[in-house]
């Protein structure tokens, strides 16, 4: 635990080189120009509370006061656009200063009148609820728990050394700011223009983060600066190390198990075996956005059957069982089925509204769709896997998981009994499974990008978030790939930067899809090695192109049964994307 909070301390810390302190940057120099020497103490005494308090009560904290977060957020940006416009109009300030001055009196704390302290802090508690730092690995363990379950004192001990971390380098840049108004006579001299300068200074800001702006701005600059010490930190709280930590802070804090693989056999239900209750499902939390349905909760779905499905549109296993799904919904949406299928992504273009709402139409899905970017619902059912099936019963329990593909018989032949436990007469035929070849020397899926990557072989180095030239090998081993041309590496994936470039994999498998992204359309060519000529996919066109036009999955082969091959995908136009090879069979 001591290891997680210093780390979590260190990533406070280096927060303050990243795009994410945009928000707060302009309003923590404002206060450095605003009467009273107290006054950035304030700012960062009331954002560090604030921060603590809304990120592990922020669910409690809606419910109780029945208002929206958005709502709250609103309310704050309304408070910093007001205190920017005191520090414009003085007799405002005055009234602001007059307004606040009981504040100390009532803590019995009579050296903070008078010196900005409290209008700081007011500030800075407004701060707290709008900033959104850029969540390493720790922070966004620990939010996820804390919206999830109770909070804990081990997260709330995680969170407070975030915030402290984050406070101390912020708390220097105001003082550091006003030491240098004290010192420029220029400054010194006008500092009533000054201060009026920052206050139209916090007055936009507001503006900006009201309208989102900064949330853009922020993206654009993480997206297109190198990552520097904060990378460094990143790397660092992915370490088995830092993962294991959390995962202990999940389990022994949390006192959150796992639901079980059901180990039950095709024979066992067939005959009607009981399915054991696992306990009671958690609800749905933390869905930002509802596909296909109004916002649901499984209290008021008591009576029915629940099938929730935690996929996601880029990987092949869960594209594979949509199918099934589909079929399932329609055969029992009418005899008490309701399936969700909870959307949590594995890349960060999968959060993209657009883009889930465009795989849930080409996959013609008709089911609920929850989007659940934060893993809110996949950290409250402690999930590890993509695809994972829960059936839930009419009563709210969980009575039977499913992991991966397959075993689509046993899936629905629970169903059936979950529908008839809840008084429903079912007769339908089961949907068969497609017959399977083994598959033990199968290609494993390869990520591209260098956070997981292990497939990846070079005579060149690898270079790390920075463009590097790359030159295939002579030869490559069995699934392994290669890249040749101008590329630079992100943790998620790799971008071609030039038309030309080649990427080769060497692979064992019947299909062979790829993983791409790009911010506008291009296009790449497919080769497969002479014995292969003829079987590329049915996506592919005469000449061996294809248009990559949005970010989803791409089958470049496909074979009559699992074969060893070469493929070779060369990039026509610049800026294509790829994060990861999945195979079928």
């Amino acid at each position: 635990m001591a290891i997680l909070l210093f780390f979590a301390f260190i990533s406070g810390f280096v927060t303050v080189l990243s795009p994410c302190v945009l928000s707060v940057l302009p309003i923590v120099l404002s206060s450095s120009a605003a009467s009273g020497k107290r006054r950035p103490l304030g700012v960062i005494t009331g954002l560090v509370i604030s921060f603590a308090l809304f990120t592990l009560l922020i669910s409690q904290i809606v419910r109780l006061l029945g208002l929206s977060a958005n709502t709250l957020r609103i309310i704050a940006v309304a408070i910093i656009g007001f205190l920017g416009l005191s520090m414009i109009i003085p007799k405002l300030n005055e009234l602001v200063e007059r307004a606040f001055s009981f504040l100390p009196r009532l803590a019995g704390d009579n050296q903070h009148e008078g010196n900005g302290f409290t209008p700081g802090f007011v500030t800075g508690l407004s701060l707290g609820l709008i900033w959104a730092p850029c969540a390493g690995p720790i922070l966004a363990s620990v939010t996820a728990l804390a919206a999830t379950q109770s909070v804990t004192l081990g997260s709330a001990f995680v969170v407070i050394a975030y915030a402290i971390g984050s406070g101390i380098p912020l708390l220097g840049i105001a003082y550091g700011g006003r030491s240098l108004i004290q010192k420029v006579p220029f400054l010194s001299k006008n500092l009533g223009k000054v201060q009026r300068l920052f206050g139209v200074v916090m007055i936009l800001t507001a503006i900006a983060i009201a309208l989102n702006f900064d949330i853009l701005v922020s993206v654009w600059l993480t997206q297109n600066l190198p990552s520097g010490i904060a990378s460094v930190m990143s790397n660092f709280e992915t370490s088995d190390l830092i993962q294991d930590q959390i995962d202990q802070l999940s389990d022994s804090d949390m006192q959150t198990g796992y639901f079980t693989n059901t180990d039950l056999s095709l024979a066992e239900l067939e005959m009607g075996i009981m399915l054991p209750n696992l306990g009671p499902a958690p609800d749905f939390t933390g869905i930002v956005h509802w596909i296909n349905s109004e916002p649901l909760s499984l209290a008021e779905l008591r009576g029915k059957v629940v099938l929730i499905d935690f996929w996601t549109y880029s990987c092949i296993n869960c594209v594979r069982t949509l199918p099934y799904l589909t079929d399932w919904h329609t055969k029992y949406e009418d005899d008490g089925l309701v399936i969700v299928g909870v959307h949590t992504p594995e890349f960060a273009f999968e959060k993209e509204t657009q883009n889930v709402v465009n795989a849930v139409n080409r996959f013609q899905i008709e089911y609920a769709v929850a989007q659940d970017n934060d893993y809110g619902t996949w950290r409250a059912f402690n999930n590890r896997f993509w695809p994972a099936k829960y059936f839930i019963d009419a009563e709210g329990n969980v009575r039977y998981v499913h992991f991966g593909e397959g075993e689509y018989e046993e899936s629905e032949l629970v169903i059936q009994q979950l529908l008839a436990e809840a008084g429903m007469d079912v007769d339908e035929d089961l949907t068969k499974e497609e017959a399977v070849p083994i598959t033990g020397g199968q290609t494993p899926e390869l990520y591209i990008g260098y956070g997981r990557q292990e497939a990846f072989i070079s005579p060149t180095p690898l270079v790390i978030d920075e463009t590097a030239t790359y030159s295939t090998p002579q030869l490559i081993p069995l699934h392994h790939f290669a890249v040749s041309g101008r590329w630079v590496f992100r943790r998620e994936h790799a971008e071609s930067l030039e038309a030309g470039n080649q990427l080769i994999l060497h692979f064992n498998a019947k299909d062979v899809y790829l993983v791409f992204d790009s911010e506008l359309p291009g296009q790449i060519r497919v080769n497969l090695s002479d014995s292969l000529l003829e079987n590329k996919s049915p996506e592919i066109g005469e000449n061996g192109e294809i248009l990559i036009d949005q970010a989803t999955l791409y089958h470049l082969v496909s074979l009559d049964e699992i074969t060893e091959g070469t493929v070779t995908i060369e990039f026509l136009d610049p800026g294509l994307q790829v994060f990861a090879f999945t195979f079928g069979s």
